[in-house]
C-alpha cells in the first residue's frame, strides 16, 4: 500500500501540470488570435479633436441649467432634452443648487433655474427655455429652444 500513495501523488501532480499547462496555451492562444482585434479597435468617435477644439477652444457647447422641482424646469424637460440630442454641440447639464453650478450661475448671471445659455465661439446667449402662460399653465418656449440649439 505504501508504494501505491506516492505514485498516486505523483500522477495527481503530473496530471494537475498537463492541465495548467493545456489552459496557459489556449489562453496565449486566444489572446494571440485576438490581440490585433482588440489592439485595433477605433477610437471613441464621441470624443474626437474636432469635438476638443469645438468645446474647449472655440467654447460652442450649450449649457442646460436646472432645479429639481422647478415647474418651468419641468415643462421645458422633454423639449429641451431632445433638441439638445440634435445638436452637433455638447449640451451640459447644470443643477443650480449644486456647488460647481453655482459657480456657473454666476459666471453667466442666471437668474432663473430654466435658463439656456448658447455658447458659440466663446459668446454667449441667454434664454428661457419656459414660461407660464396667462391660464397659469406651465409649458416650454419651443422658439427660445430652438434658437437656443440652432447649431449655424
Amino acid at each position: 500500500m505504501r508504494l501505491m500513495l506516492p505514485r498516486l501523488v505523483d500522477t495527481t501532480k503530473t496530471i494537475g501540470v498537463v492541465v495548467i499547462a493545456f489552459f496557459l496555451a489556449i489562453v496565449t492562444i486566444v489572446a494571440l488570435t485576438n490581440w490585433g482585434y482588440f489592439g485595433s479597435q477605433d477610437y471613441d468617435k464621441h470624443l474626437t479633436e474636432q469635438v476638443y477644439v469645438d468645446t474647449v477652444v472655440n467654447q460652442n457647447v450649450n449649457l442646460v441649467f436646472y432645479r429639481t422641482g422647478c415647474p418651468y424646469c419641468e415643462a421645458g424637460k422633454t423639449a429641451v432634452v431632445v433638441a439638445a440630442q440634435k445638436s452637433v454641440y455638447p449640451t451640459f447639464y447644470i443643477d443650480v443648487e449644486s456647488e460647481s453650478g453655482q459657480q456657473l450661475v454666476k459666471k453667466y448671471h442666471v437668474e432663473v433655474a430654466a435658463t439656456l445659455i448658447q455658447i458659440r465661439d466663446g459668446k454667449t446667449k441667454l434664454f428661457h427655455y419656459a414660461m407660464k402662460t396667462s391660464a397659469g399653465k406651465y409649458q416650454p418656449k419651443t422658439e427660445s429652444i430652438e434658437e437656443a440649439f440652432n447649431d449655424n
